[in-house]
């Protein structure tokens, strides 16, 4: 994508946002699905915490060589070992029913037998007398403790998402608490006097929220405001005070009533903002700023280009925000290579073209049915999965790049 007269491609529109932002500070919180480690995070205890059964079954001492216990034999049970009881050892000649999980003592010379090996049914039932063994097992099915985890081990390392997987190992290993990057504090203002007139809804607003909120946990405040220029001065104040990140939609462009450049450009620093356009449909129109500070992302207020144009910076942006890997340009995202299923609109620009996504047997993607998709056409977004940049023309049958949601 290169440079078209003024405009900007992009790419640079991408690197000239991310240039305002950078990690938010650290805290020790606890673990939280979606939060992003700010320090590695190490294991306290070894896993296992202490050696032992693999398997439901029997714990024998183990045999003295290969041929001193001949299956079949029977041996007397002399107690029970569930999970979470203090270990036991049982004496030579004698075996104990043992549980998954259940404890045998530290570095005990011993095998279980499972349960299938011999002639007692599995499942609950009282203690047996005896155990007949019809099979020796191949290995002990006892866990080492410390055998996958060693305490101290890094379980994972700085800039790292907390998910569902790194709750459970890190619990296991008595790890709940974390050096985590603070939570992101957005403040989100829709403008427009028909927004606050009620001439027009605002769908904005409530879209970016909820597209906000796919990108992890984020404290959201979000309002509207009129054309009033003293009225927005004061909203991007109080925003601030206390966000993060500030994000308005509409009032970019070059009309009598963009309030959004007008404030911007009377109020901050010059070399502090910057308003014009992007060399890509929809959404030419973007504009960026600091005020007081705090990193502005200014969006178009058509709903599509609005929509297309969270995807393609702020979803990424609010990666940055959070402490995760900065992306290394706009195109560093999960994609799909798919077969088109019908012809894409021929771009005259770089194209941001929203399009569903089949997964049959082969992945397919299409661009909504009927006419080519215009910055308003909000209608036809429902049901696409994720967007295609095109360059150059892709018609039906030809691959092409999918990028999604």
């Amino acid at each position: 994508m290169t440079r078209t007269g003024t405009d900007l491609s992009i790419e640079e529109y991408f690197d000239r946002l991310h240039s305002l932002v950078c990690a938010l500070p650290s805290e020790r919180a606890a673990l939280s699905q979606g939060r992003v480690l700010a320090e590695p995070l190490v294991a306290r205890l070894p896993l296992p915490a202490h050696d032992n059964s693999a398997m439901d079954g029997f714990l024998i001492p183990q045999p003295s060589s290969p041929d001193s216990l001949t299956v079949p034999f029977t041996l007397p049970v002399v107690g029970d070992v569930p999970a979470g009881s203090p270990a036991q050892t049982p004496p030579p000649g004698t075996a104990l029913r043992i549980m998954t999980g259940g404890p045998v003592p530290a570095g005990f010379d011993g095998l279980v037998i499972p349960v299938e090996d011999t002639d007692i049914p599995p499942g609950p039932g009282p203690l047996p007398e005896t155990v007949t063994v019809h099979r020796l097992p191949g290995r002990n099915h006892i866990r080492r403790r410390g055998s996958h985890v060693e305490a101290g081990h890094q379980l994972a390392g700085a800039a790292t998402l907390v998910d569902a997987s790194l709750i459970a190992a890190a619990l296991s290993a008595s790890v709940d608490t974390a050096v985590l990057h603070r939570t992101p504090r957005v403040t989100v203002i829709a403008t427009g006097e028909e927004l606050l007139n009620g001439q027009l809804p605002d769908s904005n607003g409530p879209m970016l929220d909820a597209l906000l909120s796919t990108t992890g946990p984020v404290d959201i405040a979000r309002t509207v405001c009129g054309d009033s220029p003293v009225e927005l001065r004061r909203r991007f104040d109080a925003a601030a005070a206390d966000s993060d990140l500030i994000v308005t939609t509409g009032g970019v462009s070059a009309g009598a009533f963009d309030v959004v450049r007008a404030v911007v450009e009377d109020a901050v620093e010059r070399g502090s903002y910057w308003f014009g356009h992007v060399n890509q449909r929809p959404g030419a129109p973007q504009g960026h700023a600091l005020w007081d500070g705090v990193p502005v992302v200014c969006l178009p207020g058509n709903p599509v280009a609005a929509f297309v144009s969270a995807h393609l910076y702020l979803t990424p942006l609010m990666r940055s925000l959070r402490g995760l890997p900065r992306p290394t340009g706009v195109l560093d995202r999960p994609h799909l290579t798919a077969v088109a299923g019908a012809d894409f609109p021929h771009p005259h620009r770089p194209l941001i073209q929203p399009c569903s996504i089949a997964m049959a047997g082969s992945i397919t993607a299409f661009p909504p049915p009927g006419p080519r998709m215009r910055s308003h056409h909000v209608a036809a977004l429902p049901g696409t999965q994720g967007f295609a940049l095109l360059t150059s023309p892709v018609t039906t049958g030809e691959q092409l790049t999918v990028y999604p949601y």
